[in-house]
Order: C-alpha cells, then structure tokens, then sequence
C-alpha cells in the first residue's frame, strides 16, 4: 500500500473536460496541485490546471512528461488508448489503471468480463458480419438493441431493431463496424447507477443509489434517492461494492444498472471515472465523488459519503441555452448551476448541469420542473412508459 499523498504534490489527469475539471478544483480545494493532458488548448480544464499539457492522446511523448510531472495519475474518460495509459504506469501510478480502462471501453470485453464473474447482465451475442447480426437477432429475438462494442456514447452508435424490416434495412446500410454488441431490449422500470469507492487498503464504501432518466439517449434526469423498494437499494449498492472489488479498483467505478418491470437487477455499464450522474455530490453531499477520487488515488482515508437530504441533478445541454434565463434559475432556492465554460455548443452536447436541494422529494420534484420549464423541457416522462436498454454517460 502506498504512504498517503500530501500536498502539494501533484496530480496528473488525463483529459480536460468538464470530468476533469472538477476533479482538478477539487484537488486545489485540498492543497494538491494539477497538470492536466488534453489536445484542446481550450477545454474547460484549461482554465484551473496548474499546468496544461496540450499534445494529442497518441502522443507517447506527452504520456512520458505526464508522468515525470505527477505523482499520481488519473483520467477522466474511457477513450485514451490503454496502451498510452501503460505508459504513464511505466513511471508513475495510475488509478484505476489501463487493466479495466481496457475492460470498460470494450463492450465485448465488458460483458464477457462481467458474466464470468456472475454479475447479472442483459442477454447478449457478438456479431462481426450482417449474417453474424442475423443469427444473433434470431437467437435473442426481437426486439434488439445493437450497439458499437467501441466508441459509443451518449446513444451514440445504437440502433433499436423492432423486426425483420428494421435488420433488411441496417443491414443494407452497409455500416462499416468490425463488432457489434446485440442486447436483448428489455421493459424497464427505471435505470440506477451506484458509485463505489475503494482505497489502497481495500476499504470500500458506496453513493447512495441515483435514479437516472434519459432523453435522446442522453442523462438527463438524476434523482437520490431512487424511487425504488429498500431491497433493491441493498442490492444495487452491494452490486457496486462487488464489482470494484473484484476488479480490484483503486479509484471510484460508477456501475449503471438496469431495473426491469419484474424487479430484476441487471449490470448494464462500468465506468471507472467520475461520472455524470454522480455531480449531485458536488452540492449534496458530505464528499462529493470528485474528493472521493483524489482521496483514494492520494491513499487518504475513505469516508462514507452521507446526501444532505433528497436531492436531483438536470443536465443542461447546448440546446437548452437558448432558453435558459440564468436570472430565474437563481431565484429557485437551493439550486446551484455549474457552468462548463464550453466554446463550442452543439444541441447535444453537455454544457453545464444543476444541482436541487428541498425539504422532501415533492420539493425536489416541483423544483426539476421549474427548471425543466426554463430550459424547454417537458416534464419527466412515466416510468411506465419507459423501454429501452440504453447506456447513459
């Protein structure tokens, strides 16, 4: 195990979005300096690190002075190859380290890996051609959903097959993919996803459960606590425990998860970074997942994180500035906005989120559609009229 981290010693984080951004404030918040990796000389990071190194993320070079500038390593995304990751390794410790970033950001290798350790998934099969597609449709049976094994966020690289006419018509598209994921599409009750967080010494502790509402395939909606029974609360947050445990993170892994209307659990995705639906944290909780992160890399104690009452998280969207008054947004108590500082806005595309803090979940709920209101949002849709199996990020 290795001696605690102090400041000012210095963090490394590969990647400059909004992710590591709010690591990296964090970090400052308790004394640690940063150097922050990323091709874009104007990410959001940008404007904390202490020092940004702007190189591509296939730059070998920029991994080795990465390294020789932190202490310890993290990142903030699944996309860097793991091979660079090793790299960094090859000096300085990274964690959660390249052995599960090559695990989550495959698929194939996420779903194998998750089922042979007897963690419950959706029913699945890998297709590498059309008649491969055709075989795997046949032996789960419509509907489908097929994803990219690589590459995919944010709905992005999925297609929802209902029959035979929707397979005739991906198909003839000609898609030139080497590996599809085929996943049964399953009638849900709601999506959830837990946090865990594991120390050096093995100590390890969880989030409360977050109840996860998507649109466009995008997170839009995160509420704590989950609108769901007491058991399966117990039950996703030993699921979450298990799984960093026996993947044996250092870091925190925000496991998503599936509920289905017959009160199956099923693990849908890992992520071994900070994650979306987690920024709640930041303004209602005693450690956000952020703090958590750079106390477990850093082996500093692990504490049990405790939500200062219900709480809900609305992304903002690029789409959404059109119509966002920041004036009355800040009339609504206990609301706090977080502002990316994006450049570049696209209709889809993450721009800020805020955070709603009430008395009750009534509270809380008449406040989302306040802000749902201001930003061109209808109200959240009825759980039972949701049916899908898509990611969210």
């Amino acid at each position: 195990m290795m001696r605690p981290l102090l400041p000012p010693a210095t963090i490394g984080v590969i990647g400059g979005g909004q992710l590591g951004m709010m690591t990296i404030r964090e970090a400052h918040r308790m004394g640690f300096r940063s150097i922050v990796w990323d091709p874009d000389p104007e990410c959001p990071a940008a404007r904390l690190a202490d020092t940004l190194l702007t190189a591509p993320f296939s730059d070998p070079s920029a991994a080795h002075k990465l390294a020789e500038s932190s202490n310890v390593v993290t990142y903030e995304f699944e996309s860097i190859d793991p091979g660079m990751v090793e790299l960094v390794e090859n000096t300085r410790p990274v964690f959660p380290g390249s052995r599960i970033l090559r695990i989550a950001r495959h698929r194939r290798l996420e779903k194998e890996a998750l089922q042979k350790a007897g963690f419950p998934v959706v029913p699945f099969a890998i297709a590498g051609t059309t008649n491969e597609l055709r075989e795997a449709t046949k032996q789960i049976g419509f509907p489908v959903v097929v994803k990219t094994t690589t590459a995919g966020y944010d709905g992005k690289g999925q297609a929802v097959l209902e029959n035979e006419a929707d397979l005739t018509s991906f198909c003839s598209e000609g898609k030139d993919v080497p590996e599809w994921i085929v996943e049964q599409f399953l009638p849900l009750l709601v999506e959830v996803s837990v946090i865990a967080v594991r120390g050096h010494d093995g100590a390890v502790t969880a989030f409360p459960v977050i109840e996860n509402e998507h649109r466009e395939n995008i997170l839009h909606l995160s509420r704590i606590p989950a609108r769901i029974t007491d058991a399966l609360r117990a039950e996703a947050g030993k699921l979450a425990i298990s799984a960093i445990t026996h993947f044996d993170i250092v870091g925190i892994l925000c496991v998503e998860m599936f509920v289905t209307k017959n009160g199956t659990l099923l693990v849908n995705e890992l992520a071994p970074r900070p994650h979306n639906s987690g920024h709640f944290s930041l303004d209602a909780s005693t450690m956000s997942q952020f703090e958590a992160l750079i106390r477990t890399i850093g082996g500093l104690p692990v504490q049990k994180p405790r939500p200062l009452g219900p709480c809900a998280m609305v992304n903002i969207l690029g789409k959404h500035l059109k119509h966002l008054d920041l004036v009355k947004l800040q009339k609504i108590p206990e609301t706090k906005i977080h502002l990316y500082g994006k450049k570049r806005i696209e209709p889809k595309r993450k721009m800020g989120h805020v955070t709603i803090l009430g008395a009750s979940e009534e509270e809380v709920g008449k406040k989302v559609e306040q802000i749902q209101e201001l930003i061109g949002e209808k109200s959240p849709a009825s759980r039972s009229e949701r049916r899908h199996s898509f990611s969210i990020q």
